[in-house]
């Protein structure tokens, strides 16, 4: 077997046990019916107001399923619709305070899980996952963004 099939075989084994434990966290500080899309549309919205469309590209799902997700965080109070100024036709996805406030507040839960985790290991493990996440995030940043230029 070759070293790459292996470290894909780990990296497929490891992500949904992340991904179930980080769910677990967002659901105890943001509640039991808090999911990671909707988290991750948090995410995307800390960073700057963004258009229906844009959430439903950045998420590659429809107009329709990100509008559905969008809802649930209106119907919560963490995210509002404003008039965007460039173009009437649409709405750009503010989130309000209260939004902020537990995605700021679920993302640090879920930053000291994982801090726990790191803790188990030494620091050779530490500073080789490290480095080994930032070679993988250059990979997949690069990927995405010229999967991006392509739609």
């Amino acid at each position: 077997m070759s070293k790459s099939l292996a470290t894909a075989q780990e990296l497929l084994a490891v992500v949904p046990l992340l991904t179930r434990l980080m769910a677990v966290e967002l659901r105890q500080e943001a509640g039991e019916d808090t999911t990671m899309p909707q988290f991750r549309v948090l995410s995307y919205l800390a960073d700057s107001p963004l258009t229906m469309s844009a959430i439903a590209r950045k998420r590659r799902v429809s107009f329709q399923s990100a509008g559905e997700l969008v809802q649930s965080l209106v119907g919560r109070g963490w995210v509002v619709r404003m008039p965007d100024p460039d173009d009437r036709r649409q709405s750009l996805l503010h989130l309000t305070e209260e939004g902020r406030t537990h995605y700021e507040r679920a993302q640090q839960q879920m930053l000291a899980r994982l801090v726990t985790y790191m803790d188990q290991l030494d620091n050779d493990e530490q500073a080789a996952i490290q480095q080994a996440l930032q070679s993988l995030h250059r990979v997949l940043v690069q990927e995405v963004n010229e999967h991006d230029d392509h739609d």
